[in-house]
């Protein structure tokens, strides 16, 4: 039962419909950290308003480091606000069109750094999905709950 009303509540938003997949599930894959994982574990919030993707990246079993991203509508568009460990802060639209998902958007990586332009696209693959960064490699995140 609290699972059917998990997958309830991440419906309340209607752009947020694609994250149902997502709601109530963890993703491993590789993290761009040479030999680390990053594991994402998504939830909705406030009654399925928004989705929150928490992630951390581990190396030999050890947390380097963590990230947060809200996603929440804003009338027909999703838009994101992403924060990590090491005072960085993204924001942009995520765009969906079938299992392709792409976003884009402005980050600054740590709390130091200029603000630079970011893109990502996401395609959905059976019990997971893949991640492209700006011009890197894909990685493979497949459900690990």
């Amino acid at each position: 039962m609290i699972a059917l009303l998990a997958l309830a509540a991440a419906l309340a938003q209607p752009p947020l419909q694609p994250w149902s997949a997502l709601v109530g599930h963890c993703f491993a894959g590789p993290a761009p950290v040479e030999g680390g994982i990053d594991r994402h574990c998504f939830e909705s919030v406030y009654g399925g308003q928004h989705v929150r993707d928490r992630h951390v990246v581990t190396v030999g079993g050890k947390d380097v480091y963590a990230g947060e991203t809200i996603y929440s509508a804003k009338g027909p568009k999703v838009i994101f606000t992403y924060w990590n460990s090491i005072g960085g802060l993204g924001t942009g639209e995520a765009m969906i069109a079938g299992h392709k998902w792409s976003f884009s958007g402005t980050i600054h990586a740590t709390a130091a750094s200029g603000e630079q332009p970011m893109t990502a696209a996401w395609a959905m693959v059976p019990n997971g999905y893949q991640v492209t960064e700006g011009k890197g490699p894909p990685r493979l995140f497949k459900r690990a709950d």
